[in-house]
């Protein structure tokens, strides 16, 4: 898959990895509940997808090349879906890596797109299809209130993310086969960590995540940059996410 790095998010990206240098650990502390930690995680998250922007479900794109080609950008509701995680903690820092999945009802419309023999097509009332929510997240955590087993920390890392849709893209003739628009995105949350033991934690967590879709892939069998129509679009696809989970460690 190849992303469009926007000057932005290399900024965003930059910014998460300097913090990160400035202080890897920190001195053992003897008080502290536990001092190091690999584990693996399950979770449930709710996953939304701000309704504005390029989600407003009116947008759509059209290329010309390799041949003609029409994808529609839709609006999703919000819906729950499952992850997992792998992690290693050290101290008050901690390291995930973690997938997540989640499907939607996608939108589009009411609206028309054009084709290139002239004609248009309408949507006169909003044309619904699904949609699956992926992404791969790398993310850092810092603890606090250590030396108790109900700990709050803070999380900042970065994603990348795609949507599959449904029926989405269209070509001249009027044929649809699924659309999927892929980006990156910056991670920001906060949450709570209970452990039950050293080996046995519950986690609760709310995540925003601001994310940028700039690439897609229809009828083409790569990758190509999004170039959308429609008024007052953005590559703007964030929103605040929420999880819920559990893992279990081994020092």
């Amino acid at each position: 898959m190849r992303l469009t790095f926007t000057p932005k998010f290399v900024f965003l990206l930059g910014a998460v990895l300097a913090g990160l240098t400035v202080t890897v650990g920190r001195a053992d502390q003897p008080g502290d509940y536990l001092h190091t930690r690999t584990y693996i995680g399950l979770f449930g998250t709710s996953v939304s997808v701000n309704n504005k922007g390029e989600f407003t479900g009116t947008h759509y794109s059209s290329s010309q090349a390799p041949f003609y080609e029409i994808d529609l950008i839709p609006s999703l509701d919000q819906n729950f879906g499952y992850g997992f995680l792998i992690g290693h903690r050290e101290e008050v820092w901690a390291a995930e890596v973690s997938y997540w999945d989640s499907n939607h009802t996608a939108t589009f419309g009411p609206g028309t797109v054009g084709s290139n023999s002239g004609q248009s097509v309408t949507f006169n009332s909003a044309y619904q299809t699904t949609a699956v929510y992926h992404s791969v997240n790398v993310d850092f955590k810092r603890y606090f209130l250590t030396e108790l087993q109900l700990q709050p920390f803070v999380n900042l890392g970065v994603s990348f993310p795609w949507i599959a849709v449904n029926n989405a893209a269209m070509n001249a003739s009027g044929d649809m086969v699924s659309l999927t628009l892929a980006g990156l995105g910056l991670n920001l949350g906060v949450g709570v960590e209970y452990y039950v033991s050293p080996s046995l934690s519950f986690t609760v967590g709310a995540y925003q995540r601001w994310a940028s879709f700039d690439e897609y892939k229809g009828f083409n069998t790569q990758y190509n940059a999004l170039a959308q129509y429609g008024a007052g679009s953005s590559d703007e696809g964030s929103g605040l996410n929420f999880t819920i989970g559990t893992s279990v460690g081994f020092e």
